[in-house]
């Protein structure tokens, strides 16, 4: 069964808010741009490693976007700033760790470079917790709409198609705490995972390795069996 697209996002920066975009590039490495920064951690039993949500929360609160190929960031206040040292530096010490920043687009995946949610088995989801549930805790790059929920799970070992780039669907996406924050305030609401555990072996989303390069556009079909 085939889908269509409803929503793309690329996040420029790791952890950090992410833009949505009417169409991209799909590239070996992802959607052009996605994930291409990261800030290392540099605390000792963490050192070298990515800082993600689920250690410093407050950074799902900045929103990035490129422009020039270069990021700009919206403070939780609403400025505007430029990713550079003097930002990095404020984050360290916002965070109270110490903070390096590393380009290197391919590499800052916690997993396959894309990830397929399907709007679908989200509202389904709603439907267990009993409450709305933002997709944006979910921080897929496609968001499809058009399928059965948990349709996406007939895909997994096959290949499908978005838009002009084929994908090949390798695993389930397991859950961590990052779900339980609110992407604008991080409140926290511990029991959306307890949900997802019960109902969904704590997964949500499907994790795709590029096969074929190629653009993705809003209202693309998504799904196998695309010609």
């Amino acid at each position: 069964m085939q889908g269509t697209v409803a929503e793309i996002w690329r996040y420029p920066v790791k952890s950090m808010g992410g833009e949505r975009l009417g169409s991209c590039l799909i590239a070996e490495s992802g959607l052009e741009g996605d994930r291409r920064w990261a800030l290392v951690d540099g605390t000792p039993n963490r050192a070298g490693k990515p800082l993600t949500a689920r250690e410093a929360e407050q950074l799902l609160t900045y929103r990035t976007r490129l422009a020039d190929d270069r990021v700009q960031v919206v403070t939780r206040g609403g400025e505007m700033r430029a990713l550079d040292d003097r930002l990095v530096a404020e984050l360290a010490a916002e965070t109270s760790r110490p903070l390096t920043l590393r380009e290197a687009a391919g590499l800052n995946y916690d997993d396959s470079p894309v990830l397929v949610v399907n709007l679908n088995t989200v509202a389904a989801f709603e439907l267990s917790a009993g409450v709305e549930v933002d997709r944006r805790r979910f921080r897929a790059n496609l968001y499809v709409e058009g399928l059965e929920p948990h349709e996406e799970l007939r895909w997994l070992g096959r290949r499908i198609r978005a838009g002009d780039a084929e994908l090949e669907v390798v695993s389930r996406c397991e859950r961590c705490v990052v779900i339980t924050r609110d992407p604008d305030t991080t409140q926290a609401s511990p029991e959306l995972l307890r949900v997802l555990t019960k109902t969904s072996d704590t997964c949500m989303g499907v994790y795709c390795r590029v096969a074929r390069r190629g653009m993705v556009s809003t209202g693309d079909p998504c799904g196998p069996g695309l010609s």
